[in-house]
């Protein structure tokens, strides 16, 4: 998807080098995804993980060995009751086999939302919020995100494993793209 120009420019910080993501963050999409991130309707996961698996994932290959959803930090977790990412993971990982790995990863760091934050101010709220708790014995993963709007959060943990493991394929998926209009 990087290679879309409309793409790039939404996510200058990525570094990663493959994003792979269900559509644009629009209707119905959108809706889903909102009633799934702020309305306990976890059943959405299960639709929107059979669209990414089925139009995103398709016949992709290889396909990583094991999928680590972006971590809440314990204080959202407690007030949301649960992860939307872990969720979608969840059903991503029913539907392929591919293994979901959620407690490798923590947020330790207490961030603002970052819904009104500009590019620069997101990179800044996510720096040094995760930390990664078990050795990775998996020469290919997934991040998986919910929706990735300039990156800095997928970055922020691309970066840290890729420092302590240099040589791993690190893959960064989402439902959506939040991409400039």
């Amino acid at each position: 998807m990087l290679n879309w120009p409309k793409v790039r420019r939404g996510l200058k910080q990525l570094n990663a080098e493959n994003v792979l993501a269900l559509a644009d963050y629009q209707w119905p999409l959108s809706r889903l995804l909102t009633g799934l991130k702020f309305s306990k309707k976890i059943m959405h996961a299960n639709a929107l993980a059979k669209l990414f698996v089925t139009h995103a994932l398709g016949d992709l290959h290889p396909r990583p060995q094991a999928i680590i959803p972006v971590p809440l930090h314990p204080k959202r977790y407690q007030t949301r009751k649960y992860n939307q990412s872990v969720e979608l993971g969840k059903c991503i990982s029913a539907l392929t086999g591919i293994e979901l790995i959620s407690g490798m990863l923590t947020r330790h760091k207490a961030t603002q939302t970052q819904t009104s934050l500009s590019s620069n101010q997101r990179k800044a709220n996510v720096k040094n919020a995760f930390s990664l708790h078990s050795a990775i014995k998996y020469q290919h993963i997934a991040i998986l995100d919910d929706v990735i709007t300039t990156g800095a959060t997928v970055e922020a943990i691309y970066q840290l494993i890729r420092r302590q493991y240099p040589e791993i394929r690190i893959d960064i998926w989402s439902i959506c793209l939040t991409l400039e209009h």
